[in-house]
């Protein structure tokens, strides 16, 4: 069974055992996984004996290790050469890589413990077998190995003795094959009976070398015997190439997974500091190799145990589990050692770094202390000039809040004229209102602080001139004392009297020395007191900084939302004038339509008319001139109107024209005097006039129509006008409604510009009040530092060079910490390097266990070859006889 993840286990005897397993040809990765589940599912009983190891006790402490030799004492003494090398190889390989796999497994575990966490607090527990039951089960497993061991030997004794068998067949058949030539050669020379009687001897010699009946052993007995032979040597030979197979292909595996840790391993030595990132990438590929590693091994062990039908194969790998145990704790106090050496370096290099760094604070200290004085002179000079400067300009800011007060006053009457959504605005102007009032107040207030701060300035001041005149006078008084003292070196009494008065001056000058010391205090504290006001000052003109910023915001906001609403109603704007451009198209269009309807109508109504004039004056003629002849009328024109009454010449057309134009010309000739042309133009006149009627008619017809269709087409055109007029008239209120939306809209926007302008200018205002406020406290810290500084620079002075003299000596005796450190350091690296030289070592020791691996491998190849060799001999042997 496998164990859980949280205990992986592997056994590094498994590939080598794999050699001795014949099985089919599969893939091996796949064969593993398959046979593990199906053994999980199968082997219950098997699980049972075999829960999670427990963490395992250190080795030298653990009792079974005395009853683990006798095992593999056992466990190596085979009794072919064959098993002896496999069996050696396997030992060999077993001893380096259970440590290197145990170092891989251990490293896997310090990661995973790490990522576990408090999963690790709730798991229950495992119990520990008894050490008698492990013995007892170490025993059976080993009793089992040597059976198996046994059976092996016994399967190549047999074949050994197969091979015996087939030589001394062999031979047999060379000298049969040698009598039958002698035989032939025989018989061509003796006559029929002799040559009767030799067959006869040679087939009674054949069965006596073959066998007879009467043995119970017949050639067909023996060559099934032999085909079975041959098949069973076959299937072994197929067993044994593909464990070899199987046992190059981990072989490969395996070396190509060494080769890739190693390098991997001499990688990460080598690099002295690598990065965080790096190392957890590479830490989770080889956790993740390892893992697959043990979980290839685990699955080999058990599928080892399967195939030989052993059991307690668990508590061999709890014992490979304690070792790797130990070696964890080995590479964990490994780490330890570096990781403290490394801890010290850097603790040197930082106090190292920490003593340049107090020279360089002394060097800085000493600079600061020579260029004190003169600093201290300009900014007098500077702080003289400041205090005009701060005169005119809180003047200025009265003359500006003044003009902010007046403005504000304007604000709130335009305010009131604004919509309802304008009222929060209006109340956050109001509130502006009532802090700029409470800031003047407060300025008024500032500037009688500063102008008293100024008069006791001054004072201080002359005072200080004072003092200064009062201490020069004194020492030209104590010149003046050294002088006469010279003088009077002759007359001792003189002298005495004189010294006993220097004496009196000098205590008087001591104690007008204290005097002005108690001054120079009582100024640094009015220097405290004025910054200490105007630190007060700063905060109360930044809480105002902060409300006119806030206030801007909002106007920021508001005048966002109206080019916002500008902007829409521009768009608006648009698509209404592109609305009224297109109507206004139409109504042009229309327009143009209805004028050429209308000259149409008046073309036609002015045909109409000529056409009546012209009928009424032809049926006057004819009523007057009834009497008069008539002459023959025959024109191509009547003719064709004769002979085409079709619908087509009833219509206003060139050819209706043309014909009516013929037939008054026909009503023409009745003017004529001429009685012929009369009288044939009077059987033509009834139909003449049937025409004229019918064109008459039909004319009347299409001039209602056209009438008719003319008075719709006027009565739409007018609904059409007076739509588009109401149309228009509508777009143009909309327009005027527009415009005096967007020229309100224009008016507040200007009104908020102009508000905004003024926060923005109040802001600035403000700013330059705060940055005059911070140079006032600049200058008074100054003035504070200054005097302060005065007075202690000595002790500063006489107090660093102890502390620097304390830390050279604490430095002093933190090298000499740090070389007995890194001595002992020098030690532990050399025992780590010859750690290393033991696992170079033991690494050649694995690369020779691989080339022995790699010549059993060529053996056991060798082997199949014989065997091949031997199939084809025997087949030769034993066919090509009776072939032939």
């Amino acid at each position: 069974m496998l164990r859980p993840p949280s205990t992986p286990i592997f056994s590094t005897d498994s590939l080598m055992e794999h050699s001795l397993r014949p099985e089919d040809e599969y893939d091996f990765s796949g064969e593993l996984h398959a046979f593990v589940t199906s053994h999980r599912d199968s082997s219950e009983g098997n699980q049972a004996l075999s829960p999670p190891p427990p963490p395992p006790p250190p080795p030298s402490h653990h009792p079974s290790s005395s009853a683990r030799r006798p095992v593999s004492a056992r466990l190596v003494q085979p009794r072919s050469p064959l098993v002896e090398n496999l069996q050696t190889s396997s030992k060999k390989v077993s001893t380096i890589n259970s440590k290197q796999a145990s170092q891989e497994v251990q490293s896997l575990k310090s990661c995973t413990d790490m990522q576990r966490g408090n999963q690790s607090t709730n798991m229950p527990v495992p119990s520990v077998h008894p050490i008698d039951t492990l013995s007892k089960k170490l025993r059976q497993q080993a009793m089992e190995l040597t059976q198996v061991y046994e059976e092996l030997e016994k399967q190549n004794s047999q074949i050994d003795d197969y091979k015996q068998q087939i030589r001394d067949q062999k031979r047999q058949l060379e000298q049969l094959r040698v009598q039958h030539r002698k035989s032939i050669e025989g018989s061509s020379k003796l006559p029929t009976n002799a040559r009767a009687t030799v067959f006869e001897q040679q087939r009674r010699a054949a069965q006596m070398m073959i066998g007879t009946p009467s043995t119970g052993a017949s050639v067909g007995q023996k060559r099934g015997e032999l085909e079975r032979k041959i098949k069973e040597a076959e299937g072994a030979k197929k067993k044994y190439e593909l464990a070899a197979k199987r046992i190059e292909k981990a072989l490969v595996e395996l070396q190509v997974f060494q080769n890739d840790r190693m390098e991997k391993l001499l990688a990460s030595n080598g690099d002295a500091s690598p990065k965080e990132d790096d190392a957890s990438g590479d830490l989770d590929v080889i956790l993740n190799e390892q893992l697959a590693y043990i979980r290839v091994l685990e699955e080999a062990v058990h599928l080892k145990a399967t195939d030989f039908e052993i059991t307690g194969h668990e508590e061999l790998l709890v014992v490979l589990a304690e070792l790797r145990h130990t070696i964890y704790e080995q590479e964990k106090d490994v780490e330890q050692t570096n990781s403290a050496l490394s801890s010290i370096q850097d603790n040197l290099e930082q106090e190292k770094q920490h003593h340049l760094e107090t020279k360089n604070l002394l060097d800085a200290a000493q600079k600061q202390q020579d260029a004190m004085a003169h600093r201290y002179q300009e900014q007098e000079s500077a702080l003289y000039a400041q205090i005009d400067e701060i005169q005119g300009k809180l003047k200025q800011r009265n003359d500006y809040l003044n003009q902010l007060e007046d403005a504000s006053t304007t604000a709130q009457r335009a305010e009131e004229a604004l919509q309802n959504r304008l009222t929060a605005a209006t109340k956050n102007q109001n509130l502006t209102d009532a802090k700029l009032e409470n800031a003047t107040r407060n300025t008024n207030a500032l500037r009688e602080q500063f102008d008293s701060v100024t008069m006791q300035f001054e004072e201080a001041k002359r005072q200080i001139v004072t003092l200064k005149e009062e201490c020069a006078k004194k020492q030209a008084h104590l010149d003046e004392l050294n002088a006469l003292q010279d003088e009077l070196l002759s007359s001792v009494d003189k002298y005495v009297g004189k010294l006993k008065k220097s004496r009196d001056k000098v205590e008087r000058l001591e104690a007008e020395l204290q005097l002005y010391k108690d001054k120079l205090a009582l100024t640094s504290t009015q220097a405290d007191d004025a910054s200490r006001s105007s630190r007060e000052q700063l905060t109360v003109l930044h809480s105002k900084i902060s409300e006119a910023e806030h206030r801007e915001q909002k106007m920021q906001a508001e005048f966002s939302a109206l080019q916002r609403e500008n902007k829409r109603l521009e768009s608006t704007l648009t698509e209404v004038q592109q609305s009224l451009q297109s109507q206004i198209q139409e109504s042009s269009e229309q327009e143009t339509e209805i004028i050429a309807k209308e000259k149409e109508c008046n073309q036609i109504e002015e045909a109409i008319a000529e056409l009546e004039a012209a009928l009424a004056t032809t049926l006057r003629m004819m009523q007057e001139k009834s009497a008069e002849p008539i002459t023959p009328f025959h024109s191509a024109d009547s003719d064709k109107s004769n002979t085409d009454l079709t619908e087509q010449s009833y219509q206003l057309d060139q050819a209706v024209l043309r014909d009516f134009h013929g037939f008054c010309q026909a009503l023409d000739a009745f003017k004529s005097n001429d009685p012929s042309q009369s009288t044939s133009l009077w059987p033509s006149l009834p139909q003449i006039i049937t025409r004229t009627v019918e064109i008459g008619e039909r004319v009347q017809a299409e001039v209602g129509q056209a009438l008719a269709s003319w008075s719709r087409e006027r009565s739409n055109l007018l609904e059409a006008c007076s739509v588009l007029e109401s149309t228009a008239q509508i777009c143009h209120d909309e327009m005027e409604k527009r415009h005096e939306d967007i020229c309100g809209y224009r008016m507040q926007l200007a009104e908020r510009t102009l508000e905004f302008d003024e926060c923005v200018m109040q802001v600035k205002n403000l700013e330059e009040e705060l940055f005059r406020a911070k140079a006032e406290c600049e200058v008074f810290d100054a003035l504070e530092q200054q005097v302060t500084s005065q007075a202690r620079s000595l002790e500063a002075k006489d107090t660093l060079i102890h502390d620097l003299s304390a830390e050279n000596n604490r430095l002093i005796a933190v090298e000499n910490a740090y070389s007995v450190q890194i001595a002992t350091n020098s030690q532990l690296t050399q025992k780590l390097e010859g750690q290393r030289e033991a696992m170079a070592e033991q690494r050649s020791y694995a690369e020779e266990l691989e080339h022995a691996l790699e010549g059993a491998a060529t053996f056991a190849e060798q082997q199949n070859a014989c065997n091949q060799q031997v199939r084809h001999s025997l087949f030769h042997a034993v066919f090509l006889p009776y072939s032939n």
